[in-house]
């Protein structure tokens, strides 16, 4: 069996225990990141030599903006790699996880965030206080903790102006 075959019963398998967001997120980074490399290898043939050749391939790769993928990143691509070795181990008599005898690549935390103080925000909201639409997206972002793709998604129906 190809891995792209064995990969379909395995989303499907996997979908049913997963949140929405969270399986599109492993659906994602199976279709753009894994498949395109192991896809029509056959899943019991790919040896640990292959996973390191693809782990160097993707450490060498850049995002649309030029920039190397984050070590955090690069962890979660092979998580999900030897997650689907696992799953063919654990449930369909595959002999070994590839993913697992090259290692991992990449760390499983990234820098530090900085995050402002009360005192560093204010000095700043006061800079912008002249532009109302950037002013009132930073509070929300400040105040709130939410991420910008959060803020951005906001409709007026997910406020309740009762409460």
């Amino acid at each position: 069996m190809t891995f792209a075959d064995f990969v379909e019963i395995y989303l499907v398998e996997r979908e049913p225990r997963l949140k929405e967001n969270t399986f599109y997120t492993k659906e994602q980074i199976i279709r753009t990141k894994i498949l395109p490399f192991f896809g029509n290898k056959k899943i019991s043939e790919i040896k640990p030599k292959d996973v390191i050749a693809w782990q160097n391939e993707l450490i060498k790769s850049v995002t649309k903006k030029g920039e190397p993928y984050s070590v955090v990143y690069l962890k979660t691509i092979h998580n999900q790699l030897s997650a689907i070795f696992n799953h063919a181990v654990k449930y369909y008599n595959l002999k070994e996880n590839p993913a697992a005898i090259a290692g991992s690549m990449g760390k499983s935390k990234g820098k530090e965030m900085l995050i402002w103080t009360p005192e560093e925000y204010k000095d700043f909201s006061f800079a912008i206080m002249d532009n109302p639409v950037s002013f009132y997206a930073f509070e929300m972002l400040y105040w709130t903790g939410i991420r910008l793709g959060e803020l951005l998604a906001l409709t007026p129906e997910a406020f309740d102006f009762e409460k």
